[in-house]
């Protein structure tokens, strides 16, 4: 069993062997986390970009109102909303189901449910959070530029400044809602049959 457990971490990670000796000083979660971002590369990419989408658009659609019409505020807010949770289901779902074996052998060994989700979902928490920043970024300097480039002839537009009550609730409801599938998802590794996976 240490040798399948071994085998299936070697085949997720594929790290280099100069970095091997180095990995091997970690912990085994904490290894465990490093090499499962790393051989999962697109879906980091993925979980960044919702988050993204959730920060900026969201931010957005509240700033929005002093701009334009508040339909187009709401437009942007169900856009936003729609692209951050499809992108996030998806790319949670990927990992689990592609660790599936992994978290198996870990249940095998003794590892809690709290380790297991640790080890396979913790990585991405800092990488969802920087996400979540670079959208803070993005919409801050969009609007910026719509208001003292592109509309700054035009009287009727006020001057833009960053919203911090805004950007604050966005990060509230951000964290509920991430946690929240965090659980989600931490339950459905609960439910994983050791058995089915032992017989494929």
């Amino acid at each position: 069993m240490l040798l399948l457990l071994k085998d299936n971490l070697q085949t997720a990670s594929k790290t280099p062997n100069h970095r091997a000796e180095k990995n091997r000083e970690l912990p085994f979660v904490e290894d465990l986390k490093r090499n499962t971002l790393k051989s999962k590369k697109a879906l980091v990419f993925f979980i960044v970009f919702a988050s993204f989408c959730f920060s900026s658009m969201t931010q957005m659609s509240f700033s929005m109102k002093d701009f334009a019409s508040e339909m187009m505020g709401v437009m942007m807010l169900a856009i936003g909303l729609i692209l951050a949770f499809t992108t996030l289901f998806l790319a949670i779902t990927t990992v689990i189901n592609g660790n599936t074996k992994t978290i198996a052998m870990m249940r095998v060994f003794g590892y809690s449910q709290k380790e297991c989700c640790r080890a396979i979902l913790g990585g991405y928490r800092p990488l969802s959070y920087l996400g979540f920043i670079l959208g803070t970024g993005y919409q801050y300097g969009l609007l910026r530029l719509m208001v003292d480039i592109v509309f700054k002839d035009m009287r009727s537009i006020p001057a833009y400044e960053f919203d911090v009550p805004i950007m604050l609730v966005s990060l509230t409801a951000f964290i509920a809602i991430y946690e929240i599938l965090m659980y989600v998802y931490s339950e459905k590794i609960k439910k994983i049959s050791i058995k089915e996976i032992m017989i494929e």
